[in-house]
This record gives C-alpha cells, structure tokens and sequence, in this order.
C-alpha cells in the first residue's frame, strides 16, 4: 500500500492507533499496514472467501476496516508464537452492534470478526496438538 495511503487510513484512527497517526517518521505507519496485509491476505483470505461482501472487497479495505477495529479496541493486534496477529475481544459483536454508524457494515463488520475467530481457534487447535 502506497505510503499516501496509508497517511490517509491513518486520519481515522483516534484511539489505540493514534500515535501512529502523529509519528514523524511514516516507515513505522508503513509497517503496520504492511503487516496487516500480511495478516489479512495469509489468515482470513479463505474464511473471507465466501462473503459477498468480501469476496469482492479489495485488500485494502480489509485491512482498513481490521484496523479501525484494532483502533477503537474491538480486535486486539498481539504476538501468539512469536508471531503478529489480531484476535477480537470477548465483547467485539456487541460492540459492533452498538455503534450506529456501523449499521450499513453490520454484516461485513461482523464477518470480518468471525473470520479473526476462525483464524484464533484454528490456532488453538494447532497449539494443542
């Protein structure tokens, strides 16, 4: 994703992701979208596969849209085994529902969070064995 348009993505975010706005040095912003890119294309690509909606969504709106939630505290961005990934929180659904601006995404909203489950449990599954 070009440099510019992650500078724009950027203006939403006024929660956790602030600070990343306000960076001077945008390699920092750069990398963050690039390893959401990563994480979007390589972790929810097949669970995303059957939405209407996403199916059809450009990876760029993926990843906007992952951390957006990320930045309003819906889906938390970790390290599990020594590797980048983003897991919802216990109440994301709710939250999501809970938000009126939201409601024309409802759906692809809560996808999206259920394809970041899927990805979680299929992790925890692998851990086990």
């Amino acid at each position: 994703m070009p440099a510019s348009s992650a500078r724009d993505l950027s203006r939403q975010w006024v929660d956790h992701l602030a600070a990343y706005r306000r960076h001077r040095h945008d390699e920092h912003l750069e990398a963050l979208v690039d390893e959401t890119v990563r994480f979007v294309g390589l972790h929810l690509e097949n669970d995303l596969i059957s939405s209407s909606y996403w199916s059809k969504a450009p990876l760029a709106r993926r990843v906007a849209v992952l951390l957006f939630l990320v930045d309003r505290g819906a889906v938390n961005r970790t390290v599990a085994s020594g590797r980048r990934v983003y897991e919802p929180v216990d109440t994301a659904e709710v939250w999501v529902h809970s938000q009126p601006a939201l409601e024309p995404y409802l759906e692809a909203t809560l996808e999206l969070i259920s394809a970041l489950r899927s990805d979680q449990a299929r992790r925890a599954a692998a851990s086990r064995h």
